[in-house]
């Protein structure tokens, strides 16, 4: 009679283990559950298991195999400790994290957290290692967040007090090419009478005003963004408050004066984004006035869509903040008398005397509004506008150099 093998153990080929058991008698690893014995018809009868190998004994381990020719090297098999383990794929395991990175600043944290622990073979095991693998996170989260706090973030807090300090003389070092862009803003408005040869000056002083802006909203925006930051930091690290606090106050007072810089360059800046399209349409009124002093009606009425074009743009100009409402006021008037001098030129070429008359009224009326103190803007605006506004920048800038 044959004696009874079992399906071979998937870890050491043990074939004596009695049915229904659940563990090798031999290695004491989980069997896998019995397989239905039932085999279609006419599927191969797969062969049986030959058995042990010659001078095995249950209860002892199972010899490990190897190819033809291999010889196994003495010593207990296993992973050579010269070598790192590797991971899936042949990579090597992510080291463990001990740095972060805060405002750009990055930092080496005292603590080391664990990689993942390989789990035991034994499921009877796995539920005490997750619980401990837990308990060692909690633990080391604990000693995080001192660290974070205690080391971590003074660093940071340090870190950008320094930027500070730099964003402030960086600041500074500009009041130069600032106050350069500032005086011509007093006289904005001086220029020649003749509109052609004022169009050159207009583009000049648009240039050094939007340069000037440029550069006051970059040292605004940088001490801004820093000060941000520092408010942030003055709540997660009160070891640092006393010196988070002096940096912010520096930075306030530089950047309360650079908005009055700020302010000033757009007004002039906005100022002359005025001047530019009303002087052009000036230039054009000039040719359709000398072609009405010619009579010629075609040559009068050829500059008009172009000087239409450029009043337009001027008064959606005039109404930017910070500029005096008698800009607006004035090229509104100067528009009527585009559009009335255009009116006079077709009541001629029609011969309509009650048109012409009509549209000679009109234009006079708005030409005599243009010189009324209420379509004038003081002569003296820009110097008292931007006078406060460039003392209070100067002193700013004083105060960085100064440190205070």
């Amino acid at each position: 009679m044959q004696a009874y093998q079992s399906p071979p153990c998937p870890y050491c080929g043990a074939t004596w283990n009695q049915p229904g058991a659940q563990a090798c008698a031999n290695c004491r690893n989980p069997l896998p559950p019995p397989q239905p014995s039932y085999v279609p018809p006419g599927y191969p009868q797969q062969p049986p298991y030959p058995g042990a190998p010659p001078g095995y004994a249950p209860g002892q381990p199972y010899p490990a195999y190897g190819p033809p020719g291999y010889q196994q090297q003495p010593g207990a098999y296993g992973p050579d400790p010269a070598y790192g383990a590797y991971g899936p794929g042949g990579q090597p395991p992510a080291a463990p994290g001990t740095t972060i990175r805060l405002f750009g600043q990055t930092f080496t944290l005292p603590v080391t957290l664990p990689v993942a622990l390989p789990a035991l073979r034994l499921p009877s095991l796995q539920f005490p290692r997750r619980i401990a693998r837990g308990a060692f996170g909690l633990v080391v989260g604990l000693i995080a967040v001192p660290v974070l706090f205690v080391v971590v973030l003074p660093a940071v807090a340090s870190g950008q007090i320094s930027s500070a300090n730099q964003s402030l003389n960086t600041a500074a070092s500009h009041e130069d090419r600032i106050d350069a862009a500032f005086a011509p803003a007093f006289t904005l408005r001086n220029s020649p009478s003749d509109p052609v040869a004022a169009k050159a000056q207009f583009e000049k002083l648009a240039k050094s005003f939007n340069d000037g802006l440029s550069v006051t909203q970059a040292d605004e925006a940088a001490l801004t963004s820093v000060d941000q930051r520092l408010t942030f930091l003055q709540w997660l690290a009160p070891s640092k408050g006393a010196s988070i606090t002096a940096a912010r106050n520096r930075l306030k007072g530089a950047i309360a004066g650079l908005k009055q810089a700020d302010q000033a360059l757009t007004i002039a800046a906005n100022e002359v984004k005025v001047i530019q399209p009303y002087n052009d349409a000036l230039i054009d009124y000039g040719k359709i006035a000398a072609a009405l002093a010619r009579h010629d009606l075609v040559g009068a009425g050829a500059p008009y869509p172009d000087a239409q074009q450029k009043i337009e743009l001027a008064v959606s100009n005039s109404h930017a903040a910070g500029l005096p409402p008698q800009i607006a006021k004035q090229v509104s008037s100067f528009q009527d008398v585009l559009l009335n001098t255009e009116s006079l030129i077709q009541a001629i070429q029609a011969k309509d005397n009650a048109g012409i008359k009509k549209s000679t009224d009109a234009m006079n009326a708005a030409l005599k509004a243009m010189s009324t103190p209420d379509e004038t803007v003081p002569a003296d605006y820009e110097a008292k506008t931007f006078a406060p506004m460039q003392k209070a920048y100067v002193a700013a800038m004083k105060a960085i150099k100064s440190g205070s």
